[in-house]
């Protein structure tokens, strides 16, 4: 599986893929009765990355270059290449970043990035 976030190519052991709908919907009445109406705009797709980064130093780490994304909120360019089972190359911000130092593990971090589609 290859996957690359911002120019970094990541050790990824998960991906979730969630699409939700936006739109709205509304209380109507209809041949004499009542109804629930819903008109659909679109969708936002989000993505949640389990990573983990093994003897890289922390000015390195892809988790603490990404923590700056969250901040600053410019989209990031997000790929994966998994062949003809999942590809995906779009613009996308990192909303949240969930950091974790295994103890008495030294040199391995896991961190998970929740990502939403720009």
């Amino acid at each position: 599986m290859t996957v690359t976030l911002d120019g970094y190519t990541l050790n990824v052991t998960d991906i979730t893929e969630s699409i939700n709908a936006v739109g709205t919907e509304w209380d109507a009445w209809e041949n004499e009765q009542y109804t629930r109406k819903r008109k659909i705009y679109g969708k936002i797709r989000m993505w949640r990355l389990s990573c983990v980064e093994k003897d890289v130093a922390w000015s390195n780490s892809a988790a603490n270059h990404f923590m700056t994304h969250v901040e600053n909120g410019e989209a990031v360019t997000f790929i994966v290449d998994e062949g003809t089972r999942y590809q995906i190359n779009t613009n996308v911000y990192i909303i949240s970043i969930n950091v974790s130092f295994p103890r008495g593990t030294q040199n391995i971090r896991t961190f998970s990035v929740q990502l939403r589609e720009a």
